[in-house]
């Protein structure tokens, strides 16, 4: 009931809810199946790019919320970065940054608690295998060094880091141990002596923050996730930064994933780009704007038939339906959570407020945005709900509907 509620109030104020989107998910049901297709393909050692095309209020974020429910379900690592000022993507080690600040697995939240749950099970594994004390530390060290072999591969000084940390605890050094996880996170602030005490140089910067992020793709792969879902949103951003030479590094960055995932140099991870049509169509600061990009995830062919295996993924408008339906399960869970019979009142009129906003969104040249109509639906159930007497008819119901779809366009 708890998250019903929550879902409810997320909804309302025109954001994503924190959990329970599968719920409510309607209309997206072909391109749900094909990210479960991509995700048993990562799970496989593979690695992919995959990009979110839709217009504001479409839906994008919505869906990028189900497919992480779904990744978290199938033992998945997830990060979600939000492209804005302070992550610009023409500077990825600060989106590598909040790549690993962000880490979230079905178990917990963070890279240091799947360390932690990590070295709990080897320990757990020596602790079987004999009561001495420092020959179970030698069989953790032991396991520790076959688990980082596919690590080391990529960046040797983020293994090292790992095993450093783990010394650090076992020593009882909380400071280094601490010292040893900023840095894996990405931190520039750590003293070149305390860098030396775990066996490290330099920091993450431009030139390695894609190896570290090979590095750690690998390394959670070795421990038995299935792999790592990195959604990354808004970046129609980029098409905000004025100098061109930002733009053009920002996607860059993005070509250098696509290619990397094509050539196998990430194990086990899955990059999902968001952005508005204007990101992708835009030919003097969009997608169009830098070739190099353009011409790996254009279509190849000119066709309004649908086809998600392509590198862009277009998520259309909602369908009459669609919205029905997704009408009908708001109203079956706020009888719920307010325990009431919403249905008695508005049932009728669903379709009617449906073909209402529809009208609304050609008058004013928009399109038919689903979390609009969202918005206005559940404030018009929260007024009947607390106006039960006033609002008894479908007139009364409608009119409602329509002066509140004003007020949101104002």
């Amino acid at each position: 009931m708890d998250d019903y509620e929550d879902i409810i109030h997320a909804l309302k104020e025109g954001n994503v809810p924190p959990k329970g989107t599968s719920e409510i998910c309607v209309g997206r049901e072909l391109e749900i199946e094909e990210m479960k297709r991509l995700f048993e393909k990562i799970k496989g050692g593979k690695s992919a790019t995959k990009f979110l095309e839709g217009d504001y209020g479409g839906g994008k974020s919505f869906l990028l919320k189900v497919i992480e429910e779904i990744a978290f379900k199938d033992n998945f690592v997830v990060s979600k970065v939000t492209i804005t000022r302070d992550i610009p993507f023409y500077k990825f080690e600060e989106v590598y940054k909040n790549i690993v600040q962000t880490l979230r697995c079905k178990t917990g939240i963070s890279l240091e608690h799947i360390i932690q749950r990590w070295i709990t099970g080897l320990k757990m594994v020596a602790m079987e295998e004999t009561e001495d004390s420092e020959r179970q530390n030698e069989i953790v060290a032991e396991n520790m060094v076959q688990d980082l072999e596919e690590t080391r591969k990529h960046a040797n000084s983020f293994a090292i880091a790992i095993e450093k940390y783990h010394n650090a605890l076992i020593a009882g050094d909380i400071e280094t141990a601490n010292y040893a996880q900023a840095w894996l996170r990405g931190d520039s602030n750590i003293p070149f002596v305390v860098k030396k005490k775990f066996g490290v140089k330099g920091e993450v910067t431009k030139e390695n923050a894609f190896t570290f992020l090979e590095a750690l793709s690998a390394f959670l792969r070795s421990l038995g996730y299935s792999g790592l879902l990195i959604l990354i949103d808004e970046v129609e951003y980029i098409r905000s930064l004025q100098m061109k030479k930002l733009r053009d590094g920002a996607y860059d960055y993005i070509r250098y994933i696509f290619d990397e995932c094509n050539l196998g140099n990430f194990e086990s991870t899955l990059f999902v780009f968001a952005g508005t049509s204007g990101f992708f169509e835009d030919q003097r600061k969009g997608v169009p704007s830098y070739p190099a990009l353009y011409d790996r995830i254009k279509d190849a062919l000119d066709t309004d038939h649908k086809d998600l295996r392509k590198p862009i993924m277009r998520l259309e408008g909602f369908k009459k339906e669609e919205l029905k339906e997704l009408a009908s399960k708001i109203v079956e869970m706020h009888s719920k959570v307010y325990d009431w019979d919403a249905g008695s009142y508005v049932n009728f009129t669903i379709e009617d407020l449906v073909d209402i906003h529809e009208n609304n969104a050609l008058l004013t040249g928009g399109k038919t945005t689903p979390r609009e109509f969202v918005r206005t639906f559940l404030s018009v159930l929260d007024t009947i709900q607390q106006n039960p007497k006033q609002l008894d008819s479908d007139e009364a119901i409608l009119k409602l509907f329509e002066e509140r779809e004003v007020e949101e366009e104002w």
